[in-house]
């Protein structure tokens, strides 16, 4: 494995995929690709809890630039790459483009309606990608040590 693309909304749950992500790495010798979609038009709006997109091209090069800034201090060569536009179609098309391996993301675990309403990323990134997708739903701490 030479390529991780791992991507980050800045949730709790994608910090658990960032580790995930670093410790494989870590394993085989692997460099990330941190990425963070810039969400050119927000969810539906109203729902309780609020979803968390990142709402400004700034805020998308924040994020994946701090996830990379993570690997590297974890000895894990990284780069920062920070998209626009639909999610799950820009984190399928970047992994494509830069010959990754494997795609990461965490899991939020919506389902229902509230999962009907908005969408699921990692849902249709499985869908939509032609590599290999992880998706990291929540880890106890004993599972992490």
């Amino acid at each position: 494995m030479k390529l991780i693309v791992h991507a980050t909304d800045g949730s709790a749950e994608a910090a658990e995929a960032l580790e995930f992500a670093i410790e494989l790495a870590q394993e085989t010798g692997a460099a990330l690709a941190c990425t963070s979609v810039h969400v050119r038009h927000a969810g539906v709006k109203g729902l309780n809890p609020p979803i968390t997109e990142v709402e400004a091209p700034h805020g998308a090069e924040h994020l994946a630039e701090g996830a990379a800034a993570t690997a590297r201090a974890a000895g894990v060569a990284a780069t920062a790459h920070a998209l626009a536009g639909d999610p799950a179609s820009e984190i399928a098309r970047a992994a494509k483009e830069l010959g990754a391996d494997l795609i990461v993301v965490g899991s939020r675990g919506f389902g229902g309606l509230h999962g009907a309403l908005v969408g699921s990323v990692s849902r249709a990134l499985m869908t939509r990608s032609t590599i290999p997708v992880t998706v990291v739903t929540h880890r106890p701490v004993a599972a992490r040590a």
